[in-house]
């Protein structure tokens, strides 16, 4: 049994105007319990061929995405470690968020485990801490690492969540006037951040072309719906997003800057999202990715997916989804009309945030493909591992009477 964290105070961001309520409402209440946990293994894999002999050793990081492990009747083997993990003296940061426009967590029931080998370091909990929020309303649990050396190890938080959909009412949001000045806690989403470096010239190149000088002729509500459409007509979804590894374990999230993902015109799922907030912030309207995870249903496992929330001081955080605006064939309907997966998504009750960033904006060090975690302070650590993400999580059900029916 694990134990739980300190949990230090708690830094709001504003969630906007009260009037929000009768235009942004919050439905169909679902709690969840997230689990992430991160698994790292430095034992090199020995590659068989059809006939069960050995062909050769990889490094980790070089079997995807260039040689998936299934293709060709290829089997596995695990031969001795390329090298350990000394975790004296180590630190270990792993992001969660408390408030996003359609979710809440019970900050007071997070929880964590962590295991050098097959050794529970309970001190990494007892001497570890929670941060409070930073600037984009981002918070941290930092795992304070003790003795061990292995070639394995691993670590979890778990975080019940209620989740909502989000119905909104289309008139009045498009009614709404540009705000005359941005708050100083809502100012750090306008400006570059992790992976969104929407100070680059190509996001500002951009919103010339789509919008030309007509940006705020219209209201933001409707600027915001060019701006994403613009991004929809010029660039297109290719590969997937999720790196997969051995037994199509999850490796990470494969995402490049957003810069040079725009520039390439080609992106996955999550830089799709990334160039959208770019765009949205080099337009002057505060914005953030958030990272998270969506129920399909109890034959498959929870996946990772990214969505967007950009802001107003009249309406809070609003969401948007570019993969449900692509499927929906906005691009083809007036700015003027209703676009289902822009403020309306009754399916964010299925989903829950793990993170505003894919990796924490600190001096620490991540791992590729991002898996939002960063570690410092390692005595040792291998030239090369392999990473897996496991996500759990588990339904507890409808909340009735919570929520506004549309």
């Amino acid at each position: 049994m694990s134990l739980k964290f300190t949990i230090l105070a708690t830094l709001f961001l504003p969630m906007g105007h009260v009037g929000a309520q009768e235009i942004l409402n919050r439905v169909d209440a679902h709690d969840w319990e997230l689990t992430v946990e991160i698994r790292l293994s430095s034992e090199v894999p020995i590659q068989l061929g059809p006939d069960g002999r050995p062909m050769g050793i990889f490094r980790p990081d070089q079997l995807w995405p260039f040689r998936p492990p299934w293709i060709d009747g290829t089997r596995w083997l695990e031969v001795k470690p390329n090298g350990f993990f000394d975790i004296q003296g180590g630190r270990i940061r792993m992001p969660f968020v408390e408030e996003t426009a359609s979710s809440e967590a019970k900050v007071e029931r997070l929880d964590g485990a962590f295991f050098i080998g097959t050794r529970q370091d309970k001190s990494a909990i007892a001497n570890g801490k929670v941060f409070p929020k930073d600037v984009l309303g981002e918070r941290a649990v930092q795992f304070a690492l003790g003795e061990g050396r292995d070639t394995t190890m691993r670590w979890s938080i778990m975080l019940p969540h209620r989740s909502y959909g989000i119905v909104v009412d289309e008139s009045q949001a498009a009614k709404l006037p540009w705000p005359r000045s941005v708050s100083s806690e809502v100012a750090p989403a306008l400006k570059p951040s992790g992976l969104i470096d929407s100070d680059d010239p190509v996001f500002a190149k951009a919103v010339k072309n789509i919008a030309g000088d007509r940006l705020q002729v219209v209201s933001p509500w409707r600027a915001a719906k060019s701006l994403l459409a613009g991004v929809i007509r010029t660039i297109r979804v290719g590969e997937p997003a999720t790196a997969r590894g051995r037994s199509t374990a999850i490796r990470g999230i494969v995402a490049r800057q957003a810069s040079e993902a725009a520039k390439s015109n080609v992106v996955n799922p999550v830089e799709d999202v990334l160039v959208a907030v770019g765009v949205l912030r080099a337009a002057g309207l505060p914005a953030r990715a958030v990272h998270g995870v969506r129920f399909l249903n109890l034959r498959f496992p929870p996946e990772p997916i990214t969505w967007g929330e950009w802001f107003h001081p009249d309406l809070g955080w609003v969401p948007f989804d570019m993969e449900f605006l692509r499927g929906d064939g906005v691009i083809n309907r007036g700015v003027d009309q209703k676009w289902r997966g822009f403020g309306e998504i009754r399916d964010l009750e299925r989903r829950v945030p793990i993170a505003f960033r894919l990796h924490p904006e600190t001096d620490a060090r991540g791992w590729y493909p991002w898996a939002w975690w960063s570690w410092e302070g390692l005595a040792e650590q291998p030239d090369f591992f392999e990473q897996a993400v496991e996500l759990q999580l588990i339904n507890r059900g409808r909340v009735p009477n919570r929520g506004v029916a549309p």
